[in-house]
C-alpha cells in the first residue's frame, strides 16, 4: 500500500465537506473511481497530483506527513525492539533526542573550526549532524500537529500568530 493511500483516506474522514469525494474529483478532476483506488493503495498518485489533493483538502497534517512514511502515526512507533504503546514511542523518542543532542554538539564544534582547519573528522561531524537535522525538524513538525490535533487547535491559526508577532 502507498503511504500517500491512508494519509488521503485520513484527510477525506475528517474533511470538512460533506461528500469530498465529489468535490474532490471535480477539482483534481479524475474520476471517483481513481481517487478510490488511490485512497485504497491501488494506485499510486503522481506528484502533481499529490500537490492538488493537499490543496483541496487543507489538511496540515496530510500536507505534510502525506511526505512521510509514518501513515498518521509517529515514526518511532515502528519498532521491531520495543512494544507497542504511548509509553514505548516516549521512551525511543527521548533516547533519539539525547542521540541527536550528541551528534549536535559535536558538530557545533567542528563548525567552530576554521574550514582551512577542519580536519577529516570534523567534515564527517558536519555530514552526520547535515542528515539529522532535517530529521529533528521533522520531528518537532510531527510533534506540532500532533500537539495540535490532541488539543484541538488549527495549526494555520498558531503559526499565523507565530508569524505575526515575529514579523515572519
Amino acid at each position: 500500500m502507498y503511504k500517500e493511500a491512508m494519509q488521503l483516506d485520513l484527510a477525506l474522514k475528517s474533511s470538512k465537506f460533506k461528500s469530498p469525494l465529489t468535490k474532490l474529483a471535480h477539482e483534481i478532476p479524475a474520476s471517483k473511481a481513481s481517487i478510490s483506488r488511490w485512497r485504497q493503495g491501488l494506485r499510486k498518485m503522481d506528484n502533481d497530483t499529490l500537490k492538488r489533493t493537499a490543496r483541496f483538502v487543507d489538511n496540515w497534517f496530510y500536507k505534510y506527513s502525506a511526505a512521510r512514511a509514518d501513515y498518521g502515526t509517529l515514526s518511532f512507533f515502528k519498532s521491531n525492539r520495543l512494544r507497542e504503546g504511548l509509553f514505548a514511542a516516549v521512551v525511543n523518542q527521548k533516547q533519539q533526542e539525547a542521540d541527536r543532542q550528541k551528534i549536535q554538539d559535536v558538530a557545533f564544534e567542528s563548525a567552530a573550526v576554521p574550514p582551512a582547519k577542519r580536519t577529516e573528522q570534523d567534515w564527517k561531524n558536519l555530514d552526520a549532524f547535515s542528515k539529522e537535522f532535517p530529521e529533528e525538524i521533522g520531528a518537532d513538525i510531527t510533534e506540532l500537529l500532533e500537539w495540535c490535533r490532541y488539543t484541538d487547535n488549527d495549526p494555520k491559526q498558531l503559526i499565523a500568530q507565530f508569524n505575526k508577532q515575529l514579523g515572519g
